[in-house]
């Protein structure tokens, strides 16, 4: 029953989004400096969740750092189309950008979810150079649901007992530095989240399970397997408190990072940086991460 609710709830938003999108790209032309090649398959299989799109700066001759994306939606919705005027944003700033589709729950557990991201990420690598991207000089970022999967995919990558839980070999190419986008770091809080999405990520038993000790990020065996991390976050998004605990649970483990809280007086939404890059603060925000990983 739970899971039929949350199926219609997730299509309403669905369309809502789909509506969304198309007003706000009529409202805001794609930059004409930067070229899109849309949906290449980084797993042949006709599946359109295994495709992604691929941001390069017009007449751009030399090989830039390469910015791997992962969009929000709460591992229910979501496409990597919302993401486009951001990517198209950070392409101009200085990368190569891959913005990857994935598959989402409840179809799907979260384990396979990162297996097919690392695939995604491993055929970045051995493509990157076509598209002018320096895979030696790799980063992630991710909004919301994104940033959990890069933390996770980052902390799968550099810690054995974790990737060995997850039963998930680690991405090929190594990931420098996180950019991470009003995150959807805790899936497990006594919250409105993690209320329902545990045994729908994690699958039935879940708590029985290995990977059940890293399912809080805080953990200090899941943060201190993170390399640098960017933090953004403002006064406006529901999800605040969870950027600005996950940044304290840095801090602890001693990872190198920098929290962008934004505290104006207007409210901006969740994962404003990434949906409308178009604003100010999102332009400060996308400015000082860019910055940030390229230092890295």
């Amino acid at each position: 029953m739970l899971e039929k609710m949350i199926r219609m709830q997730t299509a309403k938003q669905e369309k809502q989004l789909e509506r969304w999108q198309k007003e706000h790209d009529a409202a805001n032309p794609f930059p004409d400096d930067v070229s899109l090649t849309e949906n290449v398959e980084y797993i042949s299989d006709g599946k359109t969740y295994h495709r992604m799109d691929i941001y390069t700066q017009k007449g751009n001759t030399k090989h830039m750092p390469v910015l791997v994306n992962l969009h929000g939606g709460g591992l229910l919705l979501g496409k990597k189309e919302v993401n486009r005027l951001y990517c198209a944003d950070m392409c101009r700033r200085g990368f190569t950008v891959f913005c990857v589709e994935y598959p989402l729950v409840p179809d799907n557990d979260i384990f396979s979810i990162l297996r097919d991201i690392t695939a995604a990420v491993n055929f970045v690598d051995e493509i990157a150079s076509e598209y002018g991207g320096d895979p030696s000089r790799l980063y992630m970022c991710g909004d919301s649901a994104g940033a959990y999967l890069c933390v996770y995919l980052s902390a799968i990558q550099n810690n054995n007992d974790i990737a060995a839980a997850a039963g998930i070999s680690p991405i090929i190419p190594q990931i420098r530095a996180l950019g991470l986008i009003s995150g959807m770091f805790y899936t497990c809080r006594n919250d409105k989240i993690g209320m329902f999405l545990p045994k729908m990520i994690y699958g039935k038993g879940w708590k029985n399970t290995p990977f059940y000790k890293y399912t809080d990020p805080d953990d200090p065996s899941v943060a201190s397997s993170l390399p640098p991390c960017f933090l953004v976050t403002a006064n406006g998004d529901f999800l605040r408190q969870y950027s600005r605990d996950f940044a304290n649970a840095l801090e602890k483990c001693g990872v190198t990072h920098v929290l962008l809280d934004i505290d104006g007086n207007e409210k901006l939404p969740h994962a404003f940086a990434a949906m409308l890059p178009e604003k100010a603060e999102s332009q400060r925000a996308n400015a000082v991460m860019a910055a940030f990983l390229l230092e890295i």
